[in-house]
């Protein structure tokens, strides 16, 4: 059994696709078959299943997986230590993040994480709260990041960012600034409410809080759904609705003149982005300097 060999198979395991892993790894495709098959006579058992739809791991995969990862991420320590803490290893962290950090978070996170690890690269992926909570579960991908608790045991989450929920309006609305904190539980059911997709972290947040304060949802006049932040922006400027929407996301749109945003200045209305891994997840150190840098970067 070799190293090379477990990156493989974990690479492997993360895509469910030879193609891919291969691609990733920029070797062949059979030499990505050739090595998992010796894998498997080494460790005499198959551990993927290869058919018409793809790859998917056996049980004797799903356990093995995390041993092998295991194996990787010691030996990456033993290498880190053996060289006074050397930051010029070169390697990958994959990341999957819901709408807000992935576009608002994560970029400046990523700059200040290279300044130290300047040859780590990170591979990004956007998706629904409850994909991201899914595919980490699943061990596809390092880290994830959502805006809401996830309630999932196998998970370790550590909050990165203080966000707050904002009322977006058009520039001409009927209600002031004033009337809209003093009176929101009755206003917000007598104007179109634009909704997030079922699926979204933001929509979770949204409904608990409308429910914590004595708004019945089904009450709402929701004129459309929309998967992504921006379009719910674009629709409110142009006079749709109003909506709820982090307080960062909006704020280029206010900025830029293009609607108001109303601080409804009520605790209940702050949130926290969440950094979330597996707990069975055995941090090699640049991976667990990513965490470190995540955990300080925002939350001074």
């Amino acid at each position: 059994m070799e190293f090379k060999q477990l990156e493989i198979f974990v690479c492997v395991s993360k895509k469910l696709s030879f193609s891919k892993a291969a691609e990733d790894m920029y070797i062949s495709q059979p030499t990505i078959s050739a090595q998992i098959s010796a894998l498997e006579k080494s460790v005499g058992v198959g551990l993927l299943v290869r058919n018409t739809k793809g790859v998917a791991l056996t049980k004797s995969g799903e356990d093995f997986l995390h041993y092998a990862q295991k194996i990787l991420i010691l030996r990456d320590q033993a290498l880190q230590s053996a060289s006074s803490g050397n930051r010029e290893a070169a390697g990958a962290i994959d990341i999957i993040a819901s709408t807000i950090p992935a576009q608002h978070l994560l970029p400046g996170l990523i700059v200040a994480y290279q300044k130290d690890w300047p040859n780590i690269v990170c591979r990004v992926d956007q998706a629904d709260s409850e994909r991201v909570i899914s595919e980490i579960s699943g061990f596809k991908y390092d880290f994830g990041m959502i805006g809401t608790v996830p309630k999932h045991d196998g998970l370790i989450h550590h909050p990165i960012f203080d966000d707050e929920l904002v009322l977006v309006i058009p520039k001409h609305f009927a209600y002031s600034h004033e009337e809209i904190q003093a009176r929101f539980s009755e206003m917000i059911t007598e104007v179109p409410f634009i909704m997030r997709e079922a699926g979204s972290g933001t929509r979770v947040e949204i409904e608990n809080l409308l429910t914590e304060i004595g708004v019945d949802t089904k009450s709402l006049k929701i004129p459309a759904y929309f998967a992504d932040t921006h379009s719910i922006l674009l629709a409110v400027a142009g006079g749709m609705g109003v909506s709820l929407v982090s307080k960062i996301a909006a704020s280029m749109y206010v900025d830029g003149g293009l609607l108001f945003a109303v601080d409804m200045k009520d605790s209940r209305f702050s949130r926290q982005i969440h950094l979330i891994y597996k707990k069975e997840l055995w941090l090699s150190p640049m991976q667990q300097a990513f965490v470190d840098c995540a955990r300080t970067l925002y939350l001074r």
